[in-house]
């Protein structure tokens, strides 16, 4: 990735310095919104992992399409087109950790896109294995 960085830097005029930490940023804040794209969802990237999630991601409507539709979510809440934001699955009692899942990954995968490791309690292990069939 570094090399990628360094050619797109150097054909572009940018600090390279600059460039690799506006990719870390955003790379490890991004989130899959379930509209084959990533997004950057404020205070989403707040929420925690946990393999039994109790909040979802949602987003209302078609991504770059403005047809003024909205979305209707549970509880009978209503979003306009466009919005995106969480909705918790279930009533969640007061102090209560969001988590969402951000996949099922080894270790590597955590750390290199979200920035934090499962350790030991990751059921697939430190690291990613190559389908080598």
């Amino acid at each position: 990735r570094r090399q990628l960085l360094s050619e797109v830097a150097k054909r572009k005029s940018l600090d390279l310095e600059r460039l690799t930490f506006a990719f870390d940023l955003v790379s490890t804040r991004a989130v899959g919104a379930s509209i084959d794209a990533c997004a950057l969802i404020p205070g989403v990237d707040l929420a925690n992992h946990g393999p039994k999630a109790n909040t979802d991601l949602s987003v209302a409507g078609t991504p770059g399409l403005r047809s003024g539709r909205a979305t209707v979510l549970g509880h009978g809440k209503i979003w306009e087109h466009g919005s995106a934001g969480l909705v918790a699955a279930r009533d969640l009692a007061a102090g209560e950790a969001v988590r969402i899942s951000y996949g099922k990954y080894p270790n590597q995968r955590f750390l290199l896109d979200y920035g934090f490791t499962l350790g030991g309690e990751n059921p697939l292990g430190d690291e990613e294995k190559e389908d080598l069939a």
